[in-house]
């Protein structure tokens, strides 16, 4: 006996281009990061550029460290004042 299975695929070529490229950029920022920021020491020519490239960053964020803080709480309590949890946490306190 045989048995004839049709199965169809709806694919937004689209969607699936920005879904690899997404994919692509993380894992070659993992590797980046990986090499630049790794844990092992060395004073040969990958040691001073992970130093060059940690300096080089720091140097950069330093300067936006308040407007990196601000936006990130602002983050933090716009995602967090989405929360059930929190709306219910907050109902409980404000009732007393």
């Amino acid at each position: 006996m045989s048995h004839q299975v049709i199965i169809t695929f709806d694919m937004d070529e689209t969607k699936i281009q920005e879904n690899a490229e997404k994919e692509a950029g993380r894992q070659i920022a993992k590797q980046v990061i990986d090499k630049a920021f790794g844990s092992t020491l060395s004073y040969g020519r990958d040691g001073l550029m992970k130093r060059y490239v940690q300096d080089a960053v720091r140097e950069m964020l330093e300067s936006e460290k308040e407007r990196i803080i601000s936006e990130a709480i602002k983050e933090v309590v716009g995602t967090l004042g989405r929360s059930k949890a929190v709306k219910e946490r907050l109902q409980e306190e404000l009732g007393k």
